[in-house]
């Protein structure tokens, strides 16, 4: 549900990887490279990271409309708590956005490092569908919170030591990424974008149940994002047919 590719890798080398995966980008001029894209297994998400000052300094809200209509997703957008940005220019980029999904929905890879509590704010202001939160660290009362909302979760194999966090998320709640290069770096092996079977071992090991349990139950959790949001019309038929096995 999250990885970072670089724009000009080859369609060759994605298929190589022997995974679906939602490709996020960090700003609007980076989309603009992947964006005529038609990638079998890989979605290019249009993003605008809240830690990057030129991705939104640049951000131009008509700019961001004509990504949306073209883009399978959008990713990765959000709030930082730590970055050189001023929190209000970053909440200004966030709810233009935001307003633009209640109008065009996607599924949104959302990031919210340090600002836990100003991004669930921000989605009771301005609330959308399709909200998958990246790599979830908020406290107990947050997490539960979110649920509420309705947000589903993304995580990497880095967030399997966060039990606390974990418990909280329903099965049918929980997506898994790599957040590659990021949320992967400590792999002894396998690094990969899509490879998130060390994720997956480690929730099935957490909740008493088989790895290829866990898989299923997250390819149906997408199933059910996807219907939510009704997008299922951009994904290809290569992704569609994978729901043909889950019954």
């Amino acid at each position: 549900m999250h990885a970072h590719l670089a724009a000009d890798l080859s369609g060759a080398d994605l298929r190589s990887l022997g995974a679906h995966i939602f490709a996020v980008t960090r700003s609007l001029e980076e989309y603009e490279q992947v964006a005529h894209r038609t990638d079998r297994r890989t979605l290019w998400g249009a993003g605008v990271h809240p830690g990057l000052m030129g991705s939104i300094k640049n951000f131009e809200p008509g700019a961001f409309q004509r990504a949306l209509r073209s883009a399978s997703f959008v990713g990765e957008i959000g709030l930082d708590g730590s970055s050189r940005v001023p929190m209000p220019e970053q909440k200004r980029v966030l709810r233009t956005m935001l307003e633009q999904l209640q109008d065009q929905p996607r599924i949104v890879s959302v990031h919210s490092a340090g600002a836990h509590f100003e991004i669930l704010r921000e989605l009771h202001r301005t609330p959308i569908d399709g909200v998958v939160l990246h790599w979830w660290t908020g406290s107990a009362e947050l997490t539960a919170e979110a649920v509420r909302l309705g947000c589903y979760f993304s995580v990497p194999p880095a967030m399997i030591s966060a039990r606390a966090t974990l418990a909280q998320i329903p099965a049918e709640r929980m997506l898994f990424e790599t957040d590659h290069p990021y949320g992967d770096r400590r792999l002894p092996k396998g690094a990969r974008p899509g490879a998130v079977s060390a994720a997956e071992d480690g929730v099935a090991a957490l909740s008493g149940r088989h790895p290829r349990e866990v898989r299923i139950q997250s390819w149906r959790t997408f199933r059910t994002l996807l219907d939510k949001v009704d997008v299922r019309s951009s994904l290809g038929s290569e992704w569609l047919t994978v729901f043909d096995h889950l019954e």
